[in-house]
């Protein structure tokens, strides 16, 4: 009887376990159902979602008419889980014929590698020895690239396929359409697509863009589940730059400064085509730029834009403004009469004379800025302070970099005349001591074609964002730095000049005004003297009457001889390139020359 009794005792407790672990469980059960539903999916979802980045696409460099002068290719990477060849031996299952035939293949990893190299220009044997060789390095590889820079029909042709353990990514190509025009602007990027030098540097921040994000879930073999892509980060692609250089005619400005180039037998010629009443840079061209799209090839000198960091004295150009401040501050007239000498020692330790031997000249200004005189321009701009042509000259803009849009500026060379010699002073009053780059010299003209008010040069006109907001740069306000009636006066002289027998017989083009002047310029040779061959320049606008271009070529030390006649014919063959262009009239009225002596 008892052990009847202890029998049915261990059968209750015995049912008592059972029920309780039982109620334990769905207790657990529910909780984990109805309670922690949500985390644990998040949690499950967490551990198969396979987050991806989407990378911006690289925005367009554009002209000034929107015609692209920098654009990025979008070109697809290869890539392969090398572990997930060998699931299921190497074998994976997929759609065979049409859509609607529902019939299915087998297909070998093997198979699979001879299909992509007849899609990617390898061969079966090229693709197996990658993934083995991933696989060897490290048996778990979830990933090789099998070809980088495949296109988009290459890429089609590989979805079509249906290779579970195999992926694309998007790869980026910069492709500037146009080589070597305007690539001294533009620049290049780097070989991860950031900016490294011109426009593409200094625009970096309006160009990038910013990355967007998605993730997708896959099965326990690695393989992307359909329709489980989710994005979780929009990408914003980057901004459009827009330059104020006409594509078509820095393109024929090139042309020209190369030909100058060879025919003179330069180190180098440059030539900067600038709007007269925007200060905007119609072209800057230099020979021999570097084309983007091979920068290896190109002579890294010539890599940069070397018309903003490469400054020069510029000789008897810079004339133009000692005879500019000398009618804003009224002590000279275009007739204002001066006995010039071809020499002159106005102290003790200062001596200077002009380039030819001559008699005593009874030349009036015209006749000393005609005959490019240093010592007349010094006689005279000596009634000016130190002080007040060193502020002049910084109105002008030099001694301080452009701002036009690059990322680097050299901005020449202007001491404060507390820093100025004796012989540096008089000097400076015809374009020696004191050096600036071919832009600088350009607003210098600028400046007297647009009634004396200097607008600072412009080369980056806006950034434009994905969105169609538009961000103004900064470049500077206007100044006013002589009077339009001392500008009007600068003008009728620098006509006087160009109606000359030199310049005038080479420069001229019937029908058209043009105003401007010569500059032949010693140049430092970096041991304390100075080189034999000069830099020869013509800066000048035109029409002389109503200016609306200005241009300004440099040939630098040209070794055929006659280097201001070469750039006088490249500043003439850049004024015909405008002309026909923009179809530019005529100019209205004639001319009558100032005199040169009295």
């Amino acid at each position: 009887m008892n052990e009847e009794r202890r029998a049915y005792r261990r059968r209750l407790i015995t049912l008592f376990v059972t029920v309780l672990i039982a109620g334990l469980c769905i207790l657990r059960l529910g909780e984990l159902q109805l309670i922690q539903a949500d985390a644990l999916n998040a949690q499950s979802k967490d551990r198969r979602a396979v987050p991806v980045t989407i990378p911006a696409l690289r925005g367009n460099i554009i002209d000034r008419n929107g015609d692209i002068l920098a654009t990025t290719d979008e070109l697809y990477d290869v890539q392969i889980s090398p572990k997930n060849t060998k699931v299921n031996n190497g074998r994976f299952g997929r759609q065979a014929g049409d859509i609607d035939s529902g019939k299915r293949e087998i297909v070998t990893s093997e198979q699979a590698y001879a299909e992509i190299a007849e899609v990617t220009g390898q061969t079966a044997d090229e693709v197996k020895k990658i993934v083995d060789d991933a696989l060897a390095e490290n048996p778990k590889s979830d990933f090789a690239y099998i070809k980088r820079g495949i296109n988009l029909n290459q890429l089609k042709k590989l979805k079509k396929l249906q290779i579970p353990w195999m992926t694309f990514a998007s790869n980026f190509n910069r492709i500037y359409p146009n080589g070597a025009v305007a690539g001294n602007l533009t620049g290049f990027v780097g070989s991860e697509g950031q900016g490294q030098s011109g426009v593409e540097l200094s625009q970096d921040a309006c160009l990038v863009g910013e990355d967007g994000s998605e993730a997708y879930e896959r099965s326990a073999d690695g393989v992307a589940l359909p329709g489980s892509t989710v994005t979780t980060k929009e990408v914003v692609n980057g901004g459009t730059v827009e330059l104020t250089i006409d594509r078509d005619l820095q393109w024929q400005s090139q042309q020209i400064v190369n030909t100058t180039l060879e025919n003179a037998q330069a180190e180098w010629v440059f030539q900067v085509v600038m709007d007269v009443k925007t200060g905007e840079l119609l072209a800057v061209a230099e020979d021999y730029s570097v084309d983007p799209n091979d920068v290896s090839a190109s002579d890294p000198g010539r890599r940069d834009a070397r018309s903003f960091i490469n400054p020069y004295e510029p000789g008897s150009t810079l004339k133009t403004a000692t005879t500019a401040m000398l009618l804003n501050e009224r002590q000279a007239t275009p007739t204002t009469q001066n006995l010039t000498p071809d020499s002159w020692r106005p102290e003790p330790n200062v001596f200077f004379r002009d380039a030819s031997h001559h008699e005593a000249k009874r030349w009036t200004l015209v006749g000393i800025m005609v005959n490019s005189s240093n010592v007349g321009i010094s006689q005279l701009g000596s009634k000016l302070s130190p002080e007040t042509r060193y502020n002049y000259l910084r109105a002008f803009g030099l001694g301080e970099s452009t701002q036009a849009g690059l990322p680097v500026e050299d901005s020449g060379l202007l001491y404060p005349p507390e820093k100025w010699d004796p012989q540096t002073s008089y000097n400076t009053m015809f374009g020696q001591a004191v050096s600036s780059t071919i832009v600088q010299t350009a607003g210098v003209y600028q400046t007297i074609a647009n009634g004396g008010e200097r607008i600072p040069p412009t080369l980056v006109k806006r950034c434009t964002t994905a969105d169609g907001a538009e961000k103004k740069l900064d470049h500077g306000k206007p100044v006013r730095v002589i009077s339009p009636e001392a500008a009007a006066d600068t003008t009728a002289i620098l006509e006087t000049i160009a109606n000359n027998q030199y310049p005038g017989k080479i420069i001229e083009i019937p029908g058209y005004r043009l105003a401007g002047k010569t500059g032949t310029a010693e140049q430092p040779d970096g041991q304390g003297g100075y080189r034999s061959e000069y830099v020869h320049s013509f800066a000048g606008f035109f029409p002389a009457e109503a200016p609306q271009y200005v241009i300004v070529t440099s040939v630098g030390f040209s070794k055929q001889g006659e280097g201001g006649v070469h750039a006088l014919t490249a500043w003439k063959q850049a004024a015909e390139a405008i002309i026909r262009h923009y179809h530019v009239a005529p100019s209205s009225g004639s001319f009558e020359p100032l005199p040169h002596e009295y």
